[in-house]
């Protein structure tokens, strides 16, 4: 501690001797953190190894729940030859969404063994490359628990979504597989889906009037017979013990399971005569409907994405350079949703929050010193010590999101007490007659050891949280990176910088006072 404290009155005395080359480089620091803010990685949520993961599956339209039960069993077979799965739950025709789930979506719960020797992510990929291959008519997804989760429960599934605005319909139809072309040529895009969400196939009965009374049939025979036919009619009952059974009688659904089988349906009339639905009816076999979909009365399609191995920042930037190099979008008929636009929000938010922060620690230490002069420089010492959070979040590899923004705002609030801890005795020693050179030097001093000891001690306490060891322990990962970059940023700021700024503030006073 003796050769640190001459090493730093020294420091500190060159810094007095020049406070105004100490505020340009002051200035030079704020503008390279501004400079590396604008090129960080940004996300919603922190990057996390789960434990597992989520396949969200979507088959063809008006899939049966048997039809999808049987082509899941298969992809059932390819997951569990993955050596990483421990366990896995599937859910047909339902999901975590507050939502009716048609029978021909639904998603896989899967655990990955704890001893494993690939990260979530190198899993996650494997198995899409699996199962896309197996099962390219299927529209497979990989999400995380957790960003799934959230998707759901916020109806913003996916990171990326680009909405599509506009009353024409043939117009939706064509631009948003050309999007999705777009989104799946910027690299890292992945899990691409257009958004045009079509009903099963169904079959319109359309009544030829004249053959059907020439035969004797009215509209309403033909409804009833094939109503009977196909889903059944409680014909009798039976009393089995205690209990009364309905009987019920259809025909035989292997008899009619297609558009062919269905026009031979043979159909009495009343006067006894038998012919087939055919010779009254036509059949015609229509392709599924659009699914309409409605936000704030405006309709629109919204293409989805996902990411793998990018953060969402730089992804979405690309995207809406490349859109708006290829599309001439009509004004306002365009929006960026889902995850990016809960990041966007979230930031914004947070922006104030810091701002109050900052409001609210100059008020207390304006109250606390009845001077201006401390607590400008307490608080320009913490801003600049912020500095320190994005290069040790830069430094870490670890991408600018929700949870390492809260980190940066805790540690504005704990570095500024380095500040106080420096600038609480100098008021004493110029009272005694000390220099406001001399009393910034040798409260330095006096306070550099409580300043390494506190500034030390949290930022050891931080590096468990910072390591990010065991299952879901990322999430609280950037927070401590955050804090601690701050820390150990905020002991050299706050014991050179913030005394350099409160000496030339106190020069800048008694200067205006003699005059």
């Amino acid at each position: 501690m003796q050769a640190a404290t001459r090493v730093y009155e020294r420091l500190l005395r060159t810094a007095l001797a020049w406070r105004a080359m100490t505020v340009v480089v002051c200035l030079a620091v704020l503008a390279l953190s501004l400079v590396l803010y604008s090129r960080m990685e940004t996300d919603f949520l922190p990057q996390m190894d789960d434990g597992g993961f989520v396949i969200d599956y979507r088959m063809r339209p008006g899939a049966s729940l048997s039809e999808s039960n049987r082509m899941l069993l298969q992809a059932e077979t390819i997951l569990r030859e993955v050596p990483e799965v421990e366990s896995y739950s599937r859910r047909a025709g339902a999901r975590l969404a507050l939502a009716i789930t048609p029978p021909n979506m639904g998603d896989i719960l899967v655990k990955l063994r704890s001893d494993r020797g690939r990260a979530t992510d190198e899993v996650i990929a494997d198995v899409r490359r699996r199962l896309t291959n197996a099962f390219p008519e299927v529209e497979w997804e990989f999400p995380a628990i957790l960003n799934d989760l959230i998707g759901d429960l916020m109806w913003a599934p996916k990171p990326i979504e680009v909405r599509l605005y506009s009353t024409d319909l043939a117009y939706l139809k064509a631009q948003a597989p050309q999007i999705e072309a777009a989104l799946s040529q910027v690299p890292g895009v992945v899990d691409t889906f257009n958004g045009l969400n079509y009903a099963g196939n169904s079959l319109r009965l359309r009544l030829r009037q004249i053959d059907a009374e020439r035969l004797g049939f009215t509209g309403d025979d033909i409804a009833s017979a094939v109503n009977t036919a196909m889903l059944g009619r409680t014909a009798s009952t039976l009393l089995i013990g205690d209990r009364i059974l309905p009987v019920r009688v259809k025909v035989d659904p292997a008899r009619i399971d297609t558009a062919a089988a269905l026009r031979r349906l043979p159909l009495r009339a009343a006067n006894g005569a038998v012919v087939q639905l055919s010779q009254v009816v036509d059949v015609v076999e229509e392709s599924g409907q659009l699914e309409l979909r409605r936000d704030d009365l405006r309709q629109d399609v919204s293409v989805t994405a996902r990411l793998e191995g990018r953060d969402l920042g730089s992804a979405m930037r690309e995207i809406q350079q490349r859109l708006e190099a290829q599309f001439s979008f009509p004004p306002g008929s365009v929006e960026y949703a889902g995850l990016f636009e809960q990041q966007q929000a979230s930031f914004r938010n947070l922006a104030i929050v810091l701002a109050m922060a900052i409001v609210l620690v100059f008020t207390v230490l304006l109250i606390e010193f009845r001077s201006f002069r401390e607590p400008i420089a307490i608080v320009v010492g913490a801003l600049l010590a912020l500095s320190g959070t994005l290069v040790a979040l830069w430094l870490s590899d670890t991408s600018l999101n929700v949870v390492s923004y809260l980190g940066a705002i805790i540690g504005f609030g704990v570095v500024a007490k380095n500040g106080i801890l420096m600038l609480d005795f100098v008021d004493q020693l110029t009272a005694e007659g000390a220099t406001i050179t001399d009393a910034l030097a040798r409260s330095g001093q006096r306070r550099l050891r409580p300043v390494l000891m506190t500034s030390l001690a949290a930022a050891f306490g931080m590096l468990p949280l910072a390591y990010g060891l065991g299952t879901g322990a990322g999430m609280l990962k950037p927070l401590a990176i955050a804090v601690i970059g701050a820390l150990v940023m905020s002991v050299l700021f706050s014991l050179v910088v913030t005394p350099a700024v409160y000496a030339l503030i106190s020069r800048r006073v008694v200067a205006s006072s003699a005059s």
